[in-house]
């Protein structure tokens, strides 16, 4: 039979007040008159069994027939009772702590008697037997259960002692004569001996069923552990150490970040095109500008600072915080490293573009692809022209220009055709439509000026060759200009089939052969009235000028002729 945690608790608590009541009860018991004249004959008789243990009859000789009756009713405790006791077996340690007198009943053959074996009188043969009183008990049981209106039911006992009243079970006497306890849970009749033990096994958890009784032992304090004067000092030490070292790593790196304890020098870097931060920290490690790289390099990441940062050639300074040389190195907030570049009079369009690159203003191969391509707003240029390679070529305007590194080419090829335009003016336009010709032309022919000049006195007289031979095509219908040539081919050959080559081919050449100054502009402009139309070169790096084909043939024999 099996009992929930709940269950057995409440049996429990029921069973411990009970037992505390009847030891009150008890207590005054043994000072009352009528429980000290009870005989101890007659409690040991209401306790004895009449099986197999008969050392007790010889007690009840001294009663009446209706006290036998009356002990057995006394035997037949009620259905409450039956409570108290069935929780008593089911923790026996806890039931007899509680009680001021254990009953020991028989079990298994064990013969613990409350009373000695009497011997037989001559009153026990009037006596019943046994058997007898055990049907006589049984038919005042069953009476009494039909009274009260209940099964389980049982009259009251005749008072007893009170330390035993209180240790007596639920038993019923059998027909047979055997003393039977009843169960507490359900009023059901089971023999002791066989069903007894078997009847309380049980699972009960007293950890879970009072885990909310309070523990009463007392608290153990632990004792604190104290480290002494020397631990504190030793932990003091280690502290202050530690808090040392931290702070002069803050402050090496504050330093470096805020740009404090730094010279106060100017530094070009150039940032390439196509960088990654890490080319930019390599750099400025470099140039001594920062300390320590995975600083910058945090910084950087933090700020976006590859997002920022443009190619080109800029000037920092080593006393500049992180933010400043971010800051140094944008299109807008930096200052850009800037260069001279100084474009000789006569350098063809090729020539320009090596320079600008030389000086690191710009790619030659930008250059080109601008030059070529990009629409150039500029009345003198013609946008039929877009898409050829040499367009530009003359106008140019050689001068001592100011570059950024790493500038744009689309704005150094602005910067100098707007230089052509400032200098040839509107008095030079309305003179070329005077002269007949373009500006185009005019840029041609002063282009070849400046390649065969010697001087600055014979560009005009050059020039008047030059317009005599084009006013006069018809005797003379090539220039036969040896710049041209060398322009096309690298050096001189009449036989070379090229448009450049004015041996070959009449009038002028395709376009400009150099960028002019503007003394072979307005040379170009301003032609000397004369009648020549030869010149040569002599020794003297200058040219000597001839109205005829014989004066010029013989001044090339001569020894003065410096072409040789």
């Amino acid at each position: 039979m099996s009992y929930t945690n709940d269950e057995i608790k409440k049996m429990l608590d029921s069973a411990v007040k009970k037992v505390r009541v009847s030891i009150e009860e008890s207590k005054r018991g043994e000072t009352s008159p009528d429980n000290a004249a009870a005989p101890q004959a007659d409690i040991s008789a209401s306790q004895e069994a009449p099986s197999e243990n008969t050392a007790g009859e010889s007690a009840h000789s001294q009663k009446p027939a209706q006290d036998i009756a009356g002990k057995s009713e006394s035997l037949q405790n009620p259905a409450q009772d039956a409570a108290n006791r069935s929780v008593s077996q089911q923790d026996p340690a806890r039931d007899a702590a509680g009680r001021s007198a254990s009953l020991e009943i028989p079990a298994q053959g064990t013969a613990n008697r409350s009373a000695p074996r009497q011997k037989p009188t001559a009153d026990s043969a009037n006596r019943p037997s046994p058997r007898q009183r055990a049907a006589q008990g049984q038919s005042a049981t069953r009476a009494a259960s039909q009274k009260s209106g209940t099964a389980n039911q049982r009259t009251p006992s005749a008072p007893v002692a009170s330390s035993e009243k209180e240790d007596a079970r639920t038993f019923d006497i059998s027909p047979e004569g055997i003393l039977i306890e009843r169960s507490a849970s359900d009023g059901a009749i089971s023999p002791d001996l066989d069903t007894g033990p078997e009847d309380f096994k049980i699972k009960f958890d007293f950890d879970s069923a009072y885990k909310d009784v309070p523990d009463d032992r007392p608290l153990r304090l632990r004792r604190e552990r104290r480290t002494g004067c020397v631990g504190g000092l030793l932990y003091s030490i280690f502290v202050i150490c530690i808090s040392l070292v931290l702070a002069s790593l803050a402050w090496l790196a504050a330093t470096d970040i805020l740009g404090f304890a730094t010279v106060d020098e100017s530094v070009n870097v150039t940032v390439p095109r196509g960088f990654t931060i890490e080319d930019i920290v390599d750099t400025l490690y470099d140039s001594e500008l920062i300390r320590y790289k995975f600083l910058f390099k945090l910084y950087a990441d933090y700020s976006n600072a590859e997002e920022k940062i443009s190619a080109g050639s800029y000037v920092l300074n080593k006393n500049y915080d992180y933010r400043a040389l971010v800051h140094g190195m944008t299109t807008r907030g930096g200052v850009l490293v800037e260069t001279t570049v100084t474009i000789p009079e006569g350098y063809s369009l090729a020539e320009i573009f090596l320079r600008l690159e030389d000086y690191g203003v710009c790619h030659a191969a930008d250059l080109w692809e601008a030059a070529t391509n990009h629409d150039f707003d500029f009345s003198f240029l013609d946008e039929s022209t877009i898409g050829e390679r040499l367009r530009l070529e003359g106008f140019l305007f050689p001068d001592t220009y100011n570059f950024y590194l790493d500038s744009s080419a689309v704005q150094v090829i602005n910067r100098l055709l707007r230089e052509f335009d400032n200098r040839f003016t509107e008095t030079y336009v309305e003179r070329a439509e005077e002269l007949g010709y373009s500006i185009r032309e005019i840029i041609t022919i002063a282009s070849m000026i400046e390649r065969e000049a010697g001087s600055d006195e014979e560009r005009s007289r050059i020039s008047a060759v030059i317009h005599n031979r084009l006013n006069n095509s018809a005797n003379f219908p090539w220039l036969q200009i040896d710049a041209t040539i060398i322009y096309a081919i690298g050096s001189f050959s009449r036989d070379i089939d090229n448009p450049y080559n004015t041996y070959m081919y009449e009038g002028l050449p395709p376009t400009p052969i150099a960028s002019p100054g503007a003394e072979s502009i307005h040379a170009a402009l301003y032609p000397d009235s004369t009648n020549e139309y030869y010149y040569a070169l002599n020794k003297q790096g200058t040219h000597e000028f001839f109205r005829t084909l014989a004066q010029h043939e013989a001044f090339v024999a001569s020894e003065d002729f410096g072409g040789r």
